[in-house]
């Protein structure tokens, strides 16, 4: 590989590492900041629900509806929050973190999906979160392009190595016609790239898709030793590489609060 196609790699690596530490940050904040205002809304709007003046049914049904709003804004909040950075990942793990990615994609997809995934799979880290972004991209990419009526996701391993695949039988596309301004697949290959992996995409047009990626199982024994060498910052429950947000002050509510 020239030099500088070396230095366009690792420039690209280390955006991936960067963006992910932004997108955990704003998780936090939206976890932290805005959640603590919509939860302290909502304990108003309980509050005035339980007054006297509330009995006129106008006023009720103001209130009710308001109570909706304010349930829907905080859901709203968890989904962006966990879109941003999945939490589960730490939670849960790699292999029920994508359960519930997959689950959530099926709700939306009006083909069949197939899904094999190995329980005893520990990727932890940066690995982890790698195999979980491109199963989200390409989940992304089938769901807007593909026009599939199936899609089968394999994660397993395989001679010393983790293998993932994620298939569909879509609309397909010409690898050699991709322009530069498609970086979904860029984005895919510098994940691996970052853990020793590769990333290899198949398609033709009319004949469906196939993404393969590879990786070390080693990768997650060294993504582990780092994080016990690199002291960090949890973002929202998780961790990211490289992340060391700066302290920051403790939340201030200035929100007005109703008194009784």
């Amino acid at each position: 590989m020239a030099a500088g196609s070396t230095d366009e790699a690792r420039f690209a690596v280390w955006l991936q590492r960067t963006r992910e530490a932004e997108r955990a940050a704003l998780a936090r904040e939206l976890h932290d900041e805005l959640g603590a205002i919509l939860t302290a809304a909502r304990l108003d709007v309980a509050w005035m629900a339980a007054q006297p003046v509330s009995h006129d049914p106008a006023i009720a049904d103001r209130l009710a509806a308001l109570q909706r709003v304010l349930t829907q804004g905080i859901e709203f909040k968890r989904r962006v929050v966990e879109e941003l950075h999945p939490t589960v990942l730490t939670h849960l793990g790699l292999v029920p973190a994508l359960e519930q990615l997959i689950a959530s994609h099926r709700m939306r997809f009006a083909g069949r999906v197939s899904v094999t995934l190995d329980p005893s799979i520990r990727l932890t880290g940066e690995p982890a979160l790698a195999v979980y972004r491109i199963v989200q991209e390409s989940l992304t990419n089938i769901q807007k392009y593909a026009r599939a009526d199936l899609v089968r996701i394999t994660l397993r391993r395989q001679r010393g190595r983790i293998e993932l695949s994620v298939d569909d039988d879509g609309a397909g596309f010409d690898t050699r016609a991709i322009g530069a301004g498609h970086h979904g697949l860029a984005g895919m290959r510098h994940r691996m790239l970052a853990i020793g992996g590769r990333l290899d995409v198949t398609s033709a047009v009319g004949a469906g898709t196939s993404i393969r990626a590879s990786l070390p199982v080693a990768a997650g024994a060294r993504s582990g030793a780092q994080a016990h060498r690199e002291p960090r910052r949890p973002a929202v429950g998780s961790q990211v590489e490289g992340f060391r947000p700066q302290p920051r002050p403790p939340f201030r509510n200035d929100t007005p609060r109703l008194q009784p």
